[in-house]
């Protein structure tokens, strides 16, 4: 039996419940989400995600079979679309409300606006900006910065994990230089490349190992001993191999069969044994072959509630800071967890009177994909915020094979709150290392382009993977008016009409 078409009237009830219920759960906790900049954001935010909380695969149904697009389709302004439905629908009147409902046109504004604050006015025919992370060998390499501005990079990023501040600041007097040598050439005219530095974090690692070669394999035990001066030592006939590691704090919240990954994900465990001296894994990871264990590489542990103990602001982080404040034009703040980590950094800049500094929130841990929504309103007391998805760490911490949705659904909520978005880790990485890209890396690096900004690390053909993406991230012709197009359309459809109307 075909069930009949759906009534106007059945269709209209259904919207208003769903969009009184939107405004009411909006107001309802908006005054406890205090902006003093940003309540469109906020506002916009709190609408999209009481959206999220109806079952709307019914309504989806009504709505197509009613000429309507699907409300998922406007996401980014929901109750907008919601009263525009309802009006076609003949329902003029809507109560008042103490939220902002942005129109298409508002909420492009607002997006590009704060886009281009944090990360700098993009070359027109690009749809997002380009970073690229800066090579401490660049220092003997002047020319390399300047095909780096000549090709389309428009912020550097230096990692504050690696390397000094006497390097940093060589980095960023050479890339100074090697800007003003093209400008008074005519080749960076009105262009400024911006600093981003990204402060290292609480990255828990593999300690020193003095040269023990140390191999597991799966069903092997391994321990990792809390003293990271412990000696690291292969296995015996009576002990496992044992390695220590950094950062004792972040295990000891460790349970009894909680995940841990080595090495971004190449080696897993599970925890089988928890002592006051040692954590006793057994591998599981799939692969039936030996792994080496290596020195500095790091662990994930995405279920220990690492974020209780450790703070993303460091001890080093703080002691970096008034370089970052003095050199940098963006502040990375890695392994964010909660909005607490954006408060303590806020405390700090606010301590070194340096409130100005634009901030960005690097997400990379499941904490972090959680509380999404709490770090950007959190981030909204910045005078410039945006986010990073670090996809590295991010991918060990939700598993590779959630991933993919993931990363869409932070760049679908950062979309609805208007904070930018850089996409990094791991983009056109083989052609950047190897000299020679995959072809999933290229449909990866072009997925990058529904972000603001696309990152690049470091390697020795930067330059081939930075002209590549620039091409990537170029808008397609159908965005363009006739005149700018390309005269190759690659995916033109020849003789159809045409030939059909001769037959």
């Amino acid at each position: 039996m075909v069930n009949s078409p759906t009534t106007n009237l059945d269709l209209e009830k259904h919207l208003l419940k769903i969009y009184n219920h939107i405004i009411q759960l909006s107001e309802e906790n908006v005054s406890s989400i205090p902006v003093s900049d940003g309540i469109q954001n906020r506002d916009n935010l709190l609408a999209y995600l009481a959206f999220l909380e109806q079952d709307t695969l019914e309504l989806r149904q009504k709505l197509v079979e009613n000429g309507f697009p699907t409300l998922e389709q406007s996401h980014m302004h929901v109750l907008y679309s919601l009263e525009k439905i309802l009006e076609n629908l003949n329902v003029t009147k809507f109560p008042s409300k103490k939220i902002f409902v942005p129109t298409p046109l508002e909420s492009r504004t607002i997006m590009e606006n704060r886009s281009e604050v944090l990360l700098g006015k993009k070359n027109t025919q690009l749809q997002s900006t380009i970073m690229v992370t800066l090579d401490e060998n660049m220092i003997y390499n002047k020319a390399l910065l300047e095909d780096l501005l000549v090709n389309g990079m428009n912020i550097a990023r230096i990692n504050c994990a690696h390397g000094h501040q006497d390097l940093w600041k060589q980095l960023i007097e050479n890339l100074k230089t090697a800007e003003k040598r093209l400008k008074a050439n005519g080749k960076y005219i009105n262009k400024t490349c911006k600093i981003f530095m990204d402060l290292a974090g609480p990255k828990v690692r593999i300690g020193k190992l003095n040269h023990v070669k140390i191999t597991v394999k799966t069903g092997d035990h391994l321990r990792l001993y809390l003293d990271s001066e412990k000696l690291a030592h292969p296995a015996t006939t009576n002990y496992p191999a044992g390695v220590p590691v950094t950062l004792e704090k972040a295990f000891r919240n460790v349970q009894i069969r909680d995940p841990i990954f080595i090495d971004d994900g190449k080696i897993s465990g599970v925890v089988l044994k928890v002592t006051k001296e040692f954590i006793e894994i057994k591998i599981s990871s799939t692969v039936v072959r030996e792994f080496r264990i290596k020195e500095g590489k790091g662990l994930n542990l995405p279920d220990s509630l690492v974020s209780l103990n450790v703070s993303a602001l460091t001890e080093k982080d703080i002691g970096d800071l008034p370089f970052v404040i003095q050199h940098a034009d963006i502040l990375g703040l890695s392994f964010v967890h909660s909005p607490l980590d954006l408060k303590k950094l806020y405390d700090e800049l606010e301590r070194h009177s340096a409130i100005h500094m634009a901030v960005v929130a690097k997400i990379e841990t499941k904490d972090a994909v959680h509380q999404l929504a709490r770090i950007i309103c959190e981030g909204l007391k910045f005078r410039s915020f945006g986010i990073m998805i670090a996809r590295g760490d991010l991918s060990v911490e939700v598993g590779p094979e959630n991933l993919s949705y993931v990363q869409d659904e932070i760049l679908k909520i950062c979309a609805v709150s208007y904070i930018p978005v850089i996409w990094a880790t791991g983009v056109l990485e083989r052609l950047t290392k190897k000299g020679l890209p995959t072809r999933s890396e290229i449909t990866d690096a072009s997925y990058g382009k529904r972000a603001d900004c696309v990152m690049l690390n470091k390697g020795p053909y930067i330059i081939d993977s930075l002209v590549l993406l620039t091409k990537l991230l170029k808008t397609e012709s159908r965005n363009l008016p006739k005149k700018q197009r390309g005269s190759l359309n690659l995916t033109a459809q020849y003789n159809v009409f045409n030939s059909w109307s001769k037959k």
